[in-house]
């Protein structure tokens, strides 16, 4: 009886690890990743789940440091988004995809400077 009772604990440890496993590289597979960078005066965001699905039709805020909101728009098909920033110099890029997944991404204004290098 002592040892059926333990096969039943040991079976339930294994269902019970698989679940978390299962549970939790699910939640890593649907990761929000997002790249911003800065070329020809416009600052370029990618973003995309862990896997390389592409994130498509997500919010896009810039925010100055002072955390106001200086743009908004949504990323395309390919998680795409770009713009022409109002100034050269520290922000904020915030990306929404629901209340469960987002990313954020600070440029600096060395980033601005080292593009604006790169084309002269």
């Amino acid at each position: 009886m002592h040892k059926m009772q333990s096969i039943r604990q040991a079976a339930f440890l294994l269902a019970a690890t698989m679940l978390f496993l299962s549970l939790a590289s699910s939640a890593f597979a649907h990761a929000t990743t997002l790249w911003c960078y800065v070329e020809n005066n416009r600052v370029y965001v990618e973003a995309f789940f862990m896997g390389g699905k592409k994130v498509q039709d997500a919010k896009v805020i810039a925010v100055n440091d002072k955390g106001e909101k200086i743009l908004e728009g949504k990323t395309d098909k390919e998680g795409k988004f770009n713009f022409e920033p109002p100034y050269q110099g520290k922000m904020t890029i915030l990306l929404k995809v629901d209340d469960a997944h987002g990313a954020d991404f600070e440029l600096t204004e060395e980033d601005f400077l080292d593009a604006a290098a790169e084309t002269e």
